[in-house]
């Protein structure tokens, strides 16, 4: 009698543990479940912060590269403004070439003609590259030597530039500016000197050669 109540206990029982199982999966499930969803929400959170941040460092690419642009345009216009200005000096130090090749040796020989003393003759006059060998006669050597000092004191016009038509502020009286005075000759060498006679007139005097730079740009 004792074992058949306990059988019949025992089998009571198996329905209630089966259950038990049931509802301990069922939990594992969900929990597993819910872990699950756990992660795939924080994944994707995750996921929508990082394309957020992607998106934010592309629009400030974007920006940086529109920003790049606009100083590329800038750039090339200051390069064009300055291959313009490049191209406008070198037009007129052409033409200002142009002009004082036209008026340069005029004024050469105008103020050479001012400068030779009236014992000295000039015999010849032969450029080069710049250099002109001159050749000429004098009464004597301190003639010669007047004329070399000429030659090496001759200097332009424009060593100074009158400000008169200006007034200055506060009163003050208009006056001169100095500037660089330029020479017409340079590098000057006397190359020979010799004495000579001329019998018919019965006249004694020198024969001389130097050699000079003529500036014709001043």
């Amino acid at each position: 009698m004792t074992s058949e109540v306990a059988d019949m206990i025992r089998i009571n029982l198996l329905p209630v543990k089966a259950a038990k199982k049931r509802e301990y999966v069922r939990q594992q499930l969900v929990l597993f479940g819910v872990l699950v969803l756990g992660t795939v929400v924080g994944l994707y959170m995750w996921y929508d912060s990082v394309e957020g941040t992607i998106q934010e460092k592309k629009k400030e690419i974007q920006k940086i590269e529109a920003e790049i642009k606009q100083y590329e345009q800038a750039i090339g216009k200051v390069e064009k403004y300055k291959e313009m200005q490049q191209k406008l000096v070198q037009k007129l130090k052409i033409i200002d070439s142009l002009v004082k090749g036209k008026t340069g040796p005029v004024r050469v020989l105008d103020k050479l003609s001012q400068l030779i003393p009236k014992q000295v003759w000039l015999t010849s006059w032969e450029e080069s590259g710049g250099i002109v060998k001159v050749t000429g006669e004098a009464l004597s050597m301190e003639h010669v030597g007047n004329f070399l000092k000429a030659l090496a004191t001759a200097e332009s016009d424009l060593a100074e530039q009158d400000y008169g038509t200006q007034l200055l502020e506060k009163g003050k009286k208009a006056g001169k500016e100095k500037k660089q005075a330029k020479k017409y000759f340079t590098d000057i060498k006397l190359v020979s000197v010799e004495k000579a006679s001329d019998k018919e007139f019965n006249l004694n005097y020198v024969k001389f050669t130097l050699n000079l730079r003529v500036h014709y740009d001043i």
